[in-house]
């Protein structure tokens, strides 16, 4: 008999075990695994070889992945499944579905509780009916998306900008040879944690050995299509996200009937901006399991690409409630509150990332960017010199070269700025901000000027790419403008100011190119837009850009 259970209800269910032992019955739980053995190779063949399945169902095991998981093995392999109900837990409909004929067991209300157990592992006795039980009782079942996405910020000297989404029944085959559950459960467990080592590029190689072992193993299609879908976010690479969409496909051809395929298959086309694609996949993904915490929190993001920003929070938030200690999930919803300009409360969240996982780098790096926007200057320095022990990263030195810049500390702006052009050269946004900082050192007129032509020619490849980026047609309004170019600075401004009205970091840039083009009337207009839009003002008052044009009268008091 396999045992299923929350080690948080390891009392009662012990209890139980000793009076199961003692009745000659046969028992393998989680510490019957061997020294030296592969737990997870253990468990599966365990769950496949047993005669019975009894499953403590309690609010505990339910957000347990690790008991979900084993829960969906032992359906995927037929074996007779005994719930027994440790607490009142409301169970979900997909498991209703799955249960409804079978026999549940209530541990704390049934006085014969156990000769019950005993008579069911027996194969006697008369038990309940799980669909007798009522329509409210729902347990949820299917493997947890562990990654919905990986933003990271990208930090500009005067802006900041995220870089880094059936009615069918399940296949039987959904999880087959235990060596492709094996690698496929350790493939989870370093997508989990993408930020340590090479765990995203080893997930990788693990689930196309799952796929490899089981050909039709719809859970590691998409776990694989997810994975270097991420792969593309951190690194740019389109040719990745191609693939993980042809990965994707095949995982809804196989088994359209789990939300986790879907959900794969909804971020895919998020990433790809197939927004109304996207809306309908994971609406799919809900209706197979609305308690999917992944599939909530794609679907915020959904909803904020599609301005509902009320429905996209709501979304976000039932995500973060649903998995409240896995870390991807906060660190998306510190990203949301991030882009709607609310940096204490994203540098909040990202403060609960760093405490489940002290090594974050990437958390690092964006709680960083958080406190530069409400000032905490030295605070934000210590986090991006922070994430660099930890993994010196592209995104790590340039926010560092930005916030060394703003404290005047353009030496040490200009070393940092370099390193991050060592590890990728082709951003505009790091060659714009070093062209800045040597723009402010005396003597360096020819290489600001040097430094910014080339900004410039990396930033028109990129507009011609993403048209409708406006940070990438504000940001080239500012060089223009630094290089005296009035016509192509007003031409990219006004594009950017079309492109995204509502943003306080592109009508801030638009005071900025305004103020470099001698044009203060419109400067003072954009700089009164961009406060009311909420942007810092403690950024405001450290751009050396903007000095004369604070001494303006009209914007006295700010």
């Amino acid at each position: 008999m396999f045992v299923c259970y929350a080690h948080k209800d390891s009392n009662s269910v012990y209890a139980d075990l000793l009076r199961l032992d003692s009745e000659d019955i046969k028992l393998w739980y989680d510490e019957g695994i061997e020294a030296g053995k592969s737990w997870r190779g253990e468990i599966a063949a365990s769950i496949k070889d047993a005669t019975k399945f009894i499953f403590y169902i309690s609010k505990a095991s339910l957000q347990s992945a690790h008991c979900l998981r084993e829960v969906d093995y032992a359906l995927s392999n037929n074996v007779d499944i005994i719930p027994v109900y440790l607490d009142d837990s409301i169970l979900p409909g997909e498991l209703e579905l799955v249960f409804n004929r079978v026999q549940a067991l209530f541990r704390n209300t049934d006085p014969m509780y156990m000769e019950h157990l005993l008579g069911a592992l027996q194969g006697v006795g008369a038990l309940v009916p799980l669909d007798q039980l009522g329509k409210n009782k729902k347990l949820r079942i299917g493997l947890p998306v562990l990654l919905l996405g990986c933003s990271l910020l990208v930090l500009g000297f005067w802006s900041q900008r995220n870089s880094i989404f059936d009615d069918e029944q399940s296949s039987p085959n959904t999880i087959a040879a235990p060596n492709a559950f094996d690698r496929y459960l350790e493939g989870l467990d370093l997508m989990e944690r993408w930020d340590l080592d090479d765990n995203l590029d080893v997930a990788i190689v693990l689930f196309r050995d799952a796929i490899s072992l089981d050909p039709e193993f719809a859970l590691a299609f998409a776990r694989l299509a997810d994975s270097l879908r991420m792969l593309a976010a951190l690194g740019g690479d389109e040719t990745y996200l191609d693939e993980a969409g042809d990965y994707a496909d095949v995982a809804v051809r196989l088994n359209p009937g789990l939300s986790p395929v879907q959900v794969a298959l909804g971020k895919v086309h998020t990433s790809r901006g197939n927004i109304d694609l996207a809306h309908a996949a994971l609406e799919r993904a809900l209706s197979i399991d609305p308690n999917d915490a992944n599939a909530n929190q794609a679907m915020g993001i959904v909803y904020e690409q599609q301005g509902k920003l009320t429905e996209a929070e709501a979304s976000i938030q039932k995500g973060v409630a649903l998995d409240s200690e896995n870390t991807l999930i906060l660190d998306l919803y510190a990203n949301f509150l991030y882009r709607q300009s609310r940096y204490e409360e994203a540098a909040s969240q990202w403060q609960a990332v760093i405490r489940l996982a002290p090594e974050h780098y990437g958390a690092l790096v964006n709680l960083g960017a958080a406190l530069g926007k409400i000032g905490r200057n030295s605070e934000e320095i210590f986090m991006y010199e922070r994430a660099i022990e930890i993994r010196p990263t592209y995104m790590a030195y340039s926010n560092l070269g930005t916030a060394y810049g703003r404290v005047e500390r353009y030496r040490d702006a200009v070393n940092a700025l370099l390193n991050a052009l060592e590890i990728d050269a082709s951003d505009w946004l790091a060659w714009g901000n070093l062209a800045y900082v040597y723009y402010w050192i005396n003597g360096m007129d020819a290489q600001a000027v040097e430094t910014f032509e080339y900004a410039i020619q990396l930033a028109e490849i990129a507009r011609l790419q993403s048209p409708r980026d406006p940070f990438v047609h504000s940001d080239l309004a500012l060089y223009y403008a630094m290089m005296e170019n009035s016509e192509l600075a007003l031409q990219r401004l006004n594009t950017a100011l079309i492109l995204s009205p509502d943003s306080s970091e592109i009508q801030f840039a638009g005071a900025e190119a305004y103020e470099s083009l001698g044009q203060r009337d419109k400067a003072v207009e954009q700089i009164k837009k961009s406060l009311e839009l909420g942007y810092p003002r403690q950024l405001v008052l450290l751009n050396p850009e903007i000095v004369e044009l604070l001494r303006d009268p009209r914007l006295e008091g700010i």
